[in-house]
């Protein structure tokens, strides 16, 4: 496979890579001291959601792909999914004559035909799946469905109190996202593809539910989010990252910061990139429109007509700058 890109809900630079928190996660340590890695900016005043993924995805600005909407939802002058008109990177790539797999990239609904396959993914109504894949009935419409399915409605003789807790709302979500990490080697075995994008959103979902617990008068204790990013590390990530790809992509659409009695979305996400001539341990600074172009740079592609840069610097290139600065005494 050429390109494996993961995408990581919420995932915040301000915390992964924030000095407090050296040593505590080493797999993500070891995923960033191989990688060209760093912060990867939303666009001012656009921390949200639908967004920042869609500017993932076609390498443009709101103003030009038109996804306004938090989730995407063609509400207040805001286009949806099928409605954006700019190319999307699998379409891009299917063009090139690369297949592609997608699994549960949000906003993504409904699946569409592809060279490849797609599995719809968050806010999905319903399971949307397109191309020859078998995938189970029950399979997560989206990382939040097992939780939404498990609670109690507040209505008549449901009070919000008899709502599932918090600890047995992060054990569906993380089961939800084991489950999703179990399938994906089985759809690469029925369809193999030469890019494979999956999204899990774990990440993201334990700020909000925190949020619904503070509103709840629980209040908001971001320990919890934190002891998520330890689950993450110890347990989902290794098992990400068991495909085998030329090329690693990883990056998420924003962040998250724990404020003194909740959480919000923070504009810096994540961007890494690992490859056999992609720099490694080099920090950089990236934007989320500049994923595309950078995605196109790894596969030798030509650049496409987006307003976002490539940021990619290969091995050869940072070897040839230290030696540079090694004759001038510099390092």
């Amino acid at each position: 496979m050429k390109l494996y890109f993961l995408g990581l809900g919420a995932c915040a630079a301000k915390i992964i890579f924030a000095p407090q928190h050296a040593g505590r996660w080493p797999h993500i340590e070891e995923l960033a001291r191989t990688s060209l890695y760093g912060p990867s900016d939303c666009e001012p005043g656009l921390a949200l959601t639908g967004p920042s993924w869609m500017s993932i995805y076609t390498g443009q600005p709101a103003a030009v792909h038109g996804v306004t909407d938090p989730w995407g939802r063609p509400v207040h002058g805001s286009r949806a999914f099928r409605s954006v008109r700019e190319p999307f990177i699998w379409d891009i790539l299917n063009r090139a004559g690369l297949t592609c797999g997608l699994v549960t990239l949000p906003l993504v609904f409904p699946a569409y035909p592809i060279d490849g396959f797609m599995i719809a993914g968050s806010p999905s109504p319903r399971l949307s799946v397109s191309g020859n894949i078998a995938v189970p009935a029950d399979f997560p419409k989206e990382d939040s469905q097992a939780i939404r399915e498990a609670k109690p409605i507040p209505g008549p003789g449901v009070a919000r109190r008899d709502e599932i807790p918090l600890e047995a709302t992060l054990a569906l979500l993380q089961a939800a996202e084991l489950k999703k990490a179990a399938l994906v080697p089985e759809l690469l075995r029925q369809h193999p593809v030469d890019c494979l994008f999956v999204q899990y959103a774990c990440l993201a979902r334990v700020g909000h539910a925190l949020n619904d617990d503070a509103r709840r008068g629980q209040g908001y204790d971001p320990r919890h989010a934190l002891e998520t990013y330890d689950w993450f590390d110890s347990e989902l990530l290794p098992r990400a990252l068991e495909i085998e790809a030329d090329a690693l992509v990883v990056t998420s659409e924003l962040g998250w910061r724990n404020l003194a009695r909740r959480g919000e979305h923070d504009p810096q996400g994540v961007f890494m990139a690992r490859g056999a001539e992609i720099a490694q341990g080099l920090r950089i600074a990236c934007r989320n429109i500049d994923v595309l172009p950078t995605v196109l740079d790894i596969l030798g592609l030509p650049p496409s007509r987006v307003a976002g840069r490539s940021v990619l610097v290969r091995q050869g290139e940072l070897d040839q700058a230290n030696q540079q600065l090694a004759g001038l005494g510099y390092i």
